[in-house]
C-alpha cells in the first residue's frame, strides 16, 4: 500500500520526475565523491587516527552512504525519493550549519538550500489545489 499524490493532473509530472532523476544523478555522485575521499583517491590520505567525537565518525562515514542511498531512492521514485532526498538535504544544510564541514564549497550548500526551498514549495503548490488528493493505492 502506497500513497501517492497526484501530480499528473497538474501535466508537470514528467518534467519534475526528470528533474528529481538529474538531481539523484549529482547526489549519487556526491556521495561517491564522499567515498572517493574516504578511500583516499582524492590524494589525500585518511586518516582514521583524528577521528574525535560523533562528527569526525558520522561526516566521512555515514554521510555518504545516506548521500548513496538518497540518490538511488531518488532515481527509483521521485515521488517517495524526494521525500529521503529531502531528509538527507537537510541532514547535510545542518552539518554545515553546526560546522561538520562535509565538502569545503559554500556554493554547494547555497545551490542544496535553494533546491530543498524549491522541493518544499512544490510540495505546498501541489497540495493546495482542491482537485489534487490524496489517493491510497
Amino acid at each position: 500500500m502506497a500513497i501517492h499524490l497526484d501530480a499528473s493532473a497538474t501535466g508537470f509530472e514528467r518534467p519534475i520526475r526528470w528533474a528529481y532523476r538529474v538531481l539523484a544523478l549529482l547526489w549519487i555522485g556526491k556521495g561517491l565523491l564522499g567515498w572517493a575521499s574516504l578511500m583516499g583517491f582524492d590524494g589525500h590520505d585518511a586518516d582514521f587516527a583524528k577521528i574525535v567525537g560523533w562528527t569526525g565518525f558520522f561526516v566521512p562515514i555515514v554521510v555518504p552512504v545516506i548521500d548513496l542511498i538518497a540518490g538511488v531512492a531518488l532515481w527509483i521514485s521521485w515521488r517517495w525519493g524526494a521525500g529521503v532526498w529531502a531528509l538527507a538535504a537537510l541532514g547535510y544544510l545542518c552539518l554545515e550549519a553546526f560546522g561538520a564541514v562535509t565538502f569545503p564549497s559554500r556554493g554547494m550548500t547555497a545551490v542544496v538550500f535553494v533546491l530543498l526551498i524549491l522541493h518544499f514549495v512544490r510540495l505546498v503548490l501541489i497540495r493546495s489545489k482542491s482537485e489534487q488528493q490524496m489517493k491510497i493505492v
